[in-house]
């Protein structure tokens, strides 16, 4: 007897839903712009094996025994991280177009200068930005004339030495003697100073969204006898005076680690004029006690800030994160 076999039940409709696209952007070291997402403009990522969106690798610092079952572990740090783009360059049937996009493309094409690649998630707007370096085209091969075809497809290898995508700066001022703000430093937004006197600012907090530790950088606007910048009882010590007019910017980065006087002009909000730091001076040999501290991931840290005088205090972050979104 013959077997029948019925033909497969057809699937389910698949549902209709508002897809999103993310917006990925390259910043050249000169200032140009190209949308990797814009295929309007005749360039733009080709949607394959695309690398460095997501977790960068890991160094283990790790010790066994050959007495003792499994092995302790003592650390981990992120190494440089790879990133890999295959960029399409094209025109419409036109060689001398195409060409003058092959000039400006690879111009941005620096072993030693750096690009700024860009992420924006379509869900919620927010961007994430990574520096990366040129390192070299993967498989340079030509197997048909490109000016004929005004049309070239390149694999492009990248390296981020800081292997982290960042966020938007995250910065909180402190007048003496008065409630925190937040501070955006853009003239519209520019705070007054509230007059104060010796201030012990016991519950400064400052927020860190990012899935990384991070490293203040500290600005102490005078007039300001003394002052102490720390995060959660580690302090830096200003045991010199900061006048009026000038401000003292103080970073934390383990890479920079300075101390830096400016003279400095506030931001007018009638006039639109930002903020200016102007002649500035070393001044990291006449800090006193240093113990250099980051912000740690999360909502509302603890910071320990005290000053004496007037001014104010603001502190600033960049959000590192491990992946490009989520």
């Amino acid at each position: 007897m013959p077997i029948v076999y019925a033909a497969p039940a057809l699937p389910a409709e698949i549902p209709v839903f508002n897809q999103l696209h993310s917006i990925i952007t390259l910043t050249s070291w000169d200032g140009s712009v190209f949308n990797l997402t814009d295929p309007s403009r005749g360039l733009a990522l080709v949607n394959k094996d695309v690398e460095g969106l997501s977790m960068p690798d890991y160094t283990e610092w790790t010790q066994s025994s050959p007495s003792v079952p499994g092995q302790w572990f003592h650390g981990a740090v992120a190494n440089a991280r790879k990133v890999y783009l295959p960029i399409a360059v094209f025109a419409d049937k036109a060689t001398r177009v195409w060409f003058a996009r092959e000039l400006s493309f690879w111009k941005a094409m620096h072993p030693e200068k750096y690009c700024k690649l860009t992420f924006t998630n379509p869900v919620d707007g927010t961007s994430r930005s990574l520096w990366i370096r040129f390192k070299g085209q993967a498989s340079p091969t030509y197997s048909t004339d490109p000016f004929a075809r005004a049309w070239a497809v390149y694999g492009l290898d990248f390296v981020a030495d800081q292997p982290f995508w960042v966020g938007s700066t995250v910065s909180k001022f402190w007048p003496a003697g008065g409630e925190s703000m937040d501070f955006y430093g853009g003239p519209a937004k520019a705070t007054p100073f509230h007059i104060g006197n010796a201030t012990t600012l016991g519950t400064a907090r400052i927020s860190n969204p990012g899935t990384e530790d991070a490293w203040p950088v500290w600005t102490v606007i005078g007039d300001s006898t003394s002052a102490e910048l720390g995060v959660d009882g580690s302090f830096v010590g200003v045991p010199f005076a900061v006048p009026e007019g000038k401000a003292l910017v103080v970073d934390a980065d383990p890479t920079v680690q300075t101390a830096t006087m400016y003279d400095y002009t506030p931001a007018v909000a009638e006039t639109g004029a930002a903020e200016v730091f102007a002649n500035p001076v070393d001044r990291t040999e006449d800090l006193g006690a240093a113990d250099f501290a980051q912000v740690p991931a999360g909502e509302s840290q603890l910071l320990s800030i005290s000053m004496v005088g007037d001014g104010g205090v603001r502190a600033e972050i960049v959000p590192k994160y491990r992946r490009a979104y989520a």
